[in-house]
């Protein structure tokens, strides 16, 4: 019986240990939301909010758009910081990024979709920015990400 026992468990183990081992490693370096910015700022002179998004919950680029563009098919883009209402950046170890009229840089954010009944933003971001210090690029191919939970909350406050 006690045999029996051993066995069990230690089949128990090796099935959750292999089960374990199958999960999944893409998703944890995909781009996602990592903060939204929960206090109330202007962009503009108008009421914005602002997404970080990143890897393994680290931010990187942030995106800040107006309040009054938070709706289902929403599109800014800016070439050279050519669109005022859409303030890109991003942050790389100590190196800061973002747009310049004097560069090739570009960035855009669409929403895609603002489900009110379940609370789910979905934005597709993407940019190209510039540290013009070192002249060097950093970018984020156009990525669509969920905003849920309390950062939805903080979306759409």
């Amino acid at each position: 019986m006690e045999m029996k026992l051993k066995s069990i468990v230690l089949s128990t183990l090796i099935l959750f240990g292999t089960v374990g081992c199958l999960e999944p490693d893409y998703d944890r370096d995909a781009v996602r939301v990592v903060e939204v910015t929960e206090h109330g700022f202007e962009l503009n002179g108008q009421s914005a909010v602002t997404i970080f998004v990143g890897e393994k919950n680290t931010p990187k680029f942030s995106f800040t758009m107006l309040k009054s563009d938070l709706k289902k098919g929403t599109l800014l883009q800016s070439t050279s910081n050519s669109e005022p209402n859409l303030a890109v950046s991003a942050s790389v170890g100590s190196e800061y990024y973002t747009q310049s009229a004097d560069f090739a840089t570009s960035a855009s954010l669409q929403v895609v979709e603002l489900d009110k009944t379940n609370k789910i933003a979905k934005i597709a971001v993407g940019a190209k920015l510039v540290n013009p210090k070192i002249k060097n690029y950093t970018e984020l191919a156009v990525t669509v990400v969920e905003v849920s939970g309390v950062n939805y909350d903080y979306l759409v406050k």
